[in-house]
């Protein structure tokens, strides 16, 4: 059966198009091309997924090449692990070789060796995953499915390849939960005794700190972060991360409300991280001298890691200030220099209505005030350039607290007075 009209209908003809033709550029070169993974599961659920995963019977590396310059797209080699990346108008297409894998010790990275489509399509982490659609042109987006995923995926249920899954890479304890949160699937009865068994012999203890971040974060980017995270601390897969998430308690509910919280917040500062967000709530009652060394070894981005330790810092800080503002002036001095990652965790854990009101009353009309003069109009006037333009501009701040409605003349004036020119 093909699935060349699933696409079509899905997405579009043009992808259609540019599918078939990678097939047929493996096909000159002598190689047999599949898609794989998620994009092939989807395709199947009708929910549409950009992740192309392009894999090759052989090596992937010169497919690559030829494969960007037909498109005239930008590739980049991965040679360590034979694979490529093409960057393709919107998309990016990744590819690979099929591969088998060797797992040295249980937990680790694992070693690969070029190998058959069936030997890449079993080392997967479920059934669901491990179907692929043939793009070579002799068998053009036909489904090979070898290990019955798509009646898997027709019956709701996770299920793993193979005995020895769960103890070869643990992160397939945390993706066995995500996938069945996100598609509301189960995990069908044996897969269940090898996952019990796998908790009962602690498989995740032998995983970085870094790769159970990984799916710490892959899990805020569900459509139900709260109810994922559950999981995670109600089977003490979060305790692998960190000591302090205690089996069987349940994860703070105003994890639900970071995406909103962020986007309300988009609206005034448009650089705020929401992935920062949900790492500072998750961290915020670690000790700060504890979730830096932990944040150092969770392979964050560098822009993200100091959101977090500067939201988890400041968060309590702010709270103090915010209860003993009196003014419009003193909650505006309060917050001005602060993170928005800051503003959204104090969103979150203050609990004072009267804190609230503040919050609000600066993110919604405070933040937003503004000298309508700029440096170089002072400069221009004779000011010169220096700490007194700062204090120019925090006086006109003040004023429009105060009440008072300046025009660009009026900022002009009131900085000759205080300038004395």
């Amino acid at each position: 059966m093909s699935l060349a009209s699933n696409i079509q209908e899905l997405y579009s003809q043009k992808l259609l198009e540019l599918l078939t033709q990678i097939g047929q550029i493996a096909n000159k070169q002598g190689l047999k091309a599949y898609v794989v993974g998620g994009f092939v599961r989807d395709l199947l659920l009708e929910k549409a997924n950009f992740d192309i995963d392009i894999m090759v019977e052989g090596d992937a590396l010169p497919f690559a090449t030829a494969v960007g310059q037909e498109l005239n797209a930008e590739c980049k080699l991965v040679e360590r692990f034979h694979t490529a990346h093409i960057y393709y108008q919107n998309l990016v297409i990744d590819f690979s070789s099929a591969r088998k894998e060797y797992y040295p010790r249980p937990g680790a990275l694992p070693e690969v060796s070029f190998s058959t489509m069936q030997d890449d399509l079993f080392r997967r982490d479920f059934t669901i995953n491990a179907m692929a659609l043939s793009i070579s042109p002799d068998k053009a987006f036909e489904l090979i499915d070898l290990f019955n995923g798509e009646q898997d995926l027709n019956s709701g249920i996770i299920k793993i390849l193979h005995a020895r899954s769960f103890l070869d890479d643990p992160t397939r304890l945390y993706r066995a939960l995500r996938f069945a949160d996100r598609f509301n699937f189960i995990i069908e009865p044996k897969t269940e005794m090898q996952f019990e068994k796998a908790l009962k012999l602690s498989y995740p203890s032998s995983l970085s700190t870094k790769r159970i971040a990984a799916e710490i974060d892959k899990c805020f980017q569900e459509k139900r972060p709260l109810a994922l995270l559950t999981k995670y601390q109600n089977t003490g897969l979060l305790t692998y991360y960190h000591k302090s998430f205690v089996e069987y308690a349940r994860p703070d509910f105003k994890f639900s409300l970071v995406p909103a919280t962020s986007t309300r917040l988009r609206s005034k500062f448009p650089e705020i991280s929401e992935s920062a967000v949900f790492w500072s709530l998750l961290l915020s009652n670690i000790p700060l001298e504890e979730a830096k060394p932990l944040l150092n070894n969770s392979g964050l981005s560098h822009a993200v890691s100091s959101q977090v330790l500067n939201a988890i810092g400041e968060w309590q800080n702010l709270l103090s200030k915010l209860i003993i503002a009196n003014n419009k002036i003193d909650i505006y001095n309060s917050m001005k220099n602060s993170c928005p990652e800051s503003l959204a965790l104090l969103y979150l854990k203050n609990k004072n209505k009267d804190v609230e009101n503040k919050l609000t009353l600066y993110i919604n009309e405070l933040a937003v005030i503004k000298p309508s003069i700029t440096g170089k109009d002072l400069i221009e006037i004779g000011i010169e350039p220096g700490p007194q333009i700062r204090e120019i501009f925090d006086k006109i701040i003040e004023k429009k607290l105060e009440g008072s409605e300046l025009n660009r003349k009026d900022e002009l004036d009131l900085a000759r007075t205080i300038s004395n020119i």
